[in-house]
């Protein structure tokens, strides 16, 4: 009996010890839970697989954004008279509408960058134009959120969404819950004299073939 007890006493020290080295050289039984996470090793393997993979498509899309925007000089009311025409300074400084179907990009079909008439700033761009039948130029997702700001517009009977340049703040236009239902359900309703239209490049063109 005594002899018993011996033996399971040598193998309880021997499981200690055989732990303790697994510990100190940074292993452990895959079975086994982080004492911090509560994971087991392989579900903390898989969770630290899954940041990775986070870091990687974030790491992705700030490398896949590669355009570029002139410096930014804030202008005063002259300088803006003078450098804009008068519906652009209407539009952009005054709220104020173009007529539809007679403005520069409501049939517009070129590849390209939209940006700001006053700032330079890339907003839009062809990939997310459609046809929308309003005679504006039409999108359903700018750039990015950051490259727009929105505010209520209360001109009408009825509130709107004005939208205008995050940089300057120059106003482009209204955005409406009636956009193509596959994508983001918006309709970027903006005035072509609020834009720039900057046609894309042979090597842009085949950048952006080869993502579709």
């Amino acid at each position: 009996m005594k002899h018993s007890i011996h033996h399971v006493d040598a193998k309880r020290v021997f499981a200690f010890i055989f732990a303790a080295v697994l510990v100190s050289i940074g292993l452990r039984p895959a079975g086994s839970q982080d004492a911090a996470t509560g994971l087991s090793g392989a579900d903390a393997a898989e969770a630290v697989e899954v940041n990775a993979d986070a870091s990687a498509t974030t790491e992705s899309d700030s490398d896949a954004d590669e355009i570029e925007d002139p410096p930014y000089i804030p202008k005063t009311v002259a300088q803006l008279q003078k450098s804009l025409s008068p519906i652009q300074f209407k539009v952009t400084q005054n709220e104020e509408t173009e007529t539809a179907f007679r403005n520069k990009y409501w049939d517009n079909k070129k590849e390209g960058l939209y940006r700001c008439i006053v700032c330079g700033q890339a907003l839009f761009t062809s990939e997310t134009k459609f046809k929308s039948g309003t005679g504006w130029p039409s999108f359903y997702d700018p750039i990015s959120k950051e490259r727009i700001g929105m505010k209520v517009d209360f001109r009408l009977i009825y509130p709107r969404q004005e939208v205008h340049c995050s940089r300057c703040e120059a106003h482009l236009g209204h955005v409406f819950n009636d956009g193509p239902k596959d994508k983001t359900g918006k309709r970027y309703c903006l005035n072509s004299a609020a834009l720039r239209f900057e046609e894309a490049t042979e090597k842009s063109k085949s950048a952006n073939d080869k993502k579709r």
